[in-house]
């Protein structure tokens, strides 16, 4: 694979000129994650690292115009039509708190759980080991009950389902596997990774401890932010699992979320 480490430089330079919160780290995980769904630069190749990383450089860009004065209900915000971009209609949805932000992420993750469990019907080793494990049946089922009684305990299902995302992706590559089997399994594991992080959009609390942040003020735009994240990313891994799917179709799961009953 070609080397591409002053271009890659560079575009660190800029995103961290735009995005002045973000540590060295913080930056090359994130955009790691963009790529292989996990934070691990080691795993990434050099052209793919300077994708995320200028993806992540013209969405600062972006943000910094994108808020707007909270007028009127969130109902009337979700239900009117939206031509702008919808990584900042996603954002914006945190003016009503942190819930409208978890009601996105799960909008987008109910969906996905068919694809987790039947994406690969005639894969009988992926059935076995994936398909058919407990962990995100549980964690919907969670988060369904959450909707309704926000005292649900969220925490007992990350780690576990965490775990098995984690292996599901280091399996779907296997070498031995067709690019067509391999491609459907990736499409599971978007699904998988679009669970795990509804499941952390809600399971989010002000509280809730960051690690690596230098100081005080780092550490409250980390935990306060963290949901944005969390709900922005559910909506990536979910374009992922369905790669027939638009933007338009994202903001339709999330009104009918929202503006049911």
């Amino acid at each position: 694979m070609e080397r591409l480490p002053e271009q890659v430089m560079q575009a660190l330079r800029e995103l961290l000129a735009e995005a002045p919160e973000y540590r060295v780290g913080q930056a090359l995980a994130i955009a790691t994650a963009r790529t292989t769904g996990f934070f691990d630069p080691f795993s990434v190749e050099d052209a793919a690292l300077l994708k995320a990383l200028q993806q992540l450089t013209a969405e600062a860009r972006a943000r910094k115009g994108l808020l707007f004065p909270k007028e009127g209900s969130l109902e009337a915000y979700v239900a009117e039509p939206h031509d702008g971009l919808l990584f900042g209609w996603i954002f914006n949805l945190a003016q009503w708190g942190h819930r409208p932000l978890a009601l996105a992420a799960f909008a987008v993750a109910e969906p996905c759980l068919g694809i987790w469990q039947y994406g690969v019907p005639e894969d009988a080793p992926w059935q076995h080991h994936f398909a058919n494990a407990a962990e995100p049946a549980a964690a919907m089922k969670a988060l369904r009950q959450w909707l309704a009684d926000p005292a649900t305990p969220l925490e007992p299902h990350l780690k576990p389902l965490n775990r098995l995302i984690v292996k599901s992706n280091l399996i779907a590559s296997d070498p031995a596997q067709s690019d067509e089997r391999i491609g459907k399994r990736q499409r599971c594991v978007a699904a998988g990774q679009v669970l795990l992080h509804a499941l952390n959009a809600a399971a989010w609390t002000p509280e809730q401890p960051t690690q690596g942040a230098p100081g005080e003020a780092e550490r409250q735009e980390e935990a306060a932010t963290r949901p944005h994240w969390e709900a922005w990313e559910a909506v990536r891994s979910f374009l992922a699992a369905h790669p027939e799917a638009s933007e338009q179709s994202v903001r339709e799961h999330v009104r009918r979320v929202v503006l049911a009953p």
